[in-house]
């Protein structure tokens, strides 16, 4: 009984002592110092996002990114994976797109987003 109540102890001391990682980052640690690097984000061009959406759902054909998107602020409860990913490898944060009911949502972390309409 002893050794799991300092197990505990210590667990809680690791929680409070070691930096927290953000969930959607592409890799970039954050270890308590000031961020530098500009929390952008680039869609893929037109083609390359439409044939990503049409992985997750065959049945749409076209996409406007100006009005066919919606962004969700909030860390998605969806499960996202690679196939969710919808941002160039050039983006300092990653953009996760999802469909549901024909409709496209997206999460970004970043502050700056470029649609990247080529």
């Amino acid at each position: 009984m002893k050794k799991t109540k300092y197990l505990i102890i210590l667990i809680l001391l690791l929680s409070i002592f070691v930096p927290t990682y953000a969930v959607f980052t592409d890799g970039t640690t954050l270890n308590g110092s000031i961020q530098t690097k500009e929390l952008s984000a680039v869609f893929l061009d037109n083609n390359d996002f439409l044939t990503q959406i049409q992985v997750l759902d065959s049945s749409i054909t076209s996409i406007d990114k100006t009005t066919d998107l919606n962004r969700v602020t909030t860390v998605p409860t969806v499960t996202l994976t690679s196939d969710n990913l919808v941002s160039t490898s050039t983006s300092s944060m990653p953009i996760y797109a999802w469909v549901d009911n024909n409709t496209i949502y997206y999460y970004t972390g970043a502050t700056n987003i470029d649609l990247n309409n080529n």
